[in-house]
């Protein structure tokens, strides 16, 4: 007897975006995805980054990528340049491919890895017609990411580029006294002040055979801990988070609240 057997590859599309969920964005998307790519696994990351914060959007793609396993492809779309002529990328990194607008959400991923394989997405026989200037995520990422999980060649959505715009996310910088100063660029849904600090550097400054001591704006956080528990409730404290950088948080309650951080609040470890 002769058996067929048919190998389905079943693939994997992500979803990071603004949307929300109390309006039809989210629900357009997945049907777009699953009219033309049935055989497909949609995966909600997140759709409660908050509206245009394309440097939220960046840390989510940061975090999570890793998780997925090869061919994975993630579709984030925080695009307060909708229907403008910024361009829209499918990037490879690392064997994983990213669907974005070309608006610097792709920056963490890049400043680790070297691209495989940049291109514009420009042919437009994938998209849904009319497309909307104000809904890409319907119109154009979800078809597109749609026909990629289908196994269409990257070379078939647009010609290479080389050119990616990348946002200008502030580095640390070591004073003349030898501490590191750096800066809060996120916080988090529980007021948690999340900096651009990471733990080698921390761990490079704590090689000096002293403990270091955080301070925010001039203000004595502590040492670093390790979890809340080690400080009393409404107490701050300082520690790694799970996405490898230094955060300050009041245990129980709202450091953005409590400290009153500004923009351009100082983080410094002495």
């Amino acid at each position: 007897m002769l058996v067929a057997r048919i190998s389905i590859f079943m693939a994997i599309i992500t979803l990071t975006t603004d949307f929300g969920w109390s309006d039809y964005f989210v629900g357009a998307m997945k049907g777009i995805i699953y009219q033309i790519a049935p055989v497909t696994t949609v995966v909600d990351i997140t759709h409660d980054i908050q509206p245009h914060d394309i440097l939220a959007g960046a840390l989510v793609l940061r975090e999570i990528w890793r998780t997925f396993p090869p061919k994975t492809i993630h579709v984030a779309v925080v695009d307060p340049g909708v229907g403008s002529h910024r361009p829209i990328l499918l990037a490879r990194y690392a064997n994983q491919f990213f669907l974005v607008p070309d608006n610097g959400i792709i920056t963490f991923i890049h400043q680790s890895y070297k691209p495989d394989q940049v291109n514009l997405v420009a042919n437009d026989s994938l998209f849904c017609q009319p497309v909307s200037p104000t809904f890409h995520g319907r119109d154009i990422f979800a078809p597109v990411a749609a026909h990629l999980a289908k196994g269409l060649n990257p070379d078939q959505i647009g010609p290479r580029t080389e050119i990616i715009c990348l946002l200008d996310i502030p580095i640390p910088k070591t004073t003349p006294e030898g501490n590191i100063a750096g800066s809060i660029i996120h916080v988090d849904r529980y007021g948690n002040l999340i900096t651009n600090i990471t733990q080698e550097q921390l761990r490079r400054f704590a090689g000096k055979e002293k403990i270091p001591n955080i301070h925010l704006d001039g203000t004595l956080i502590g040492p670093l801990r390790l979890t809340f528990s080690e400080v009393p409730v409404n107490h701050p404290l300082a520690y790694i988070g799970s996405a490898g950088l230094l955060e300050i948080s009041v245990n129980q309650a709202r450091a953005d609240v409590l400290l009153k951080p500004t923009s351009t609040s100082k983080v410094e470890i002495r």
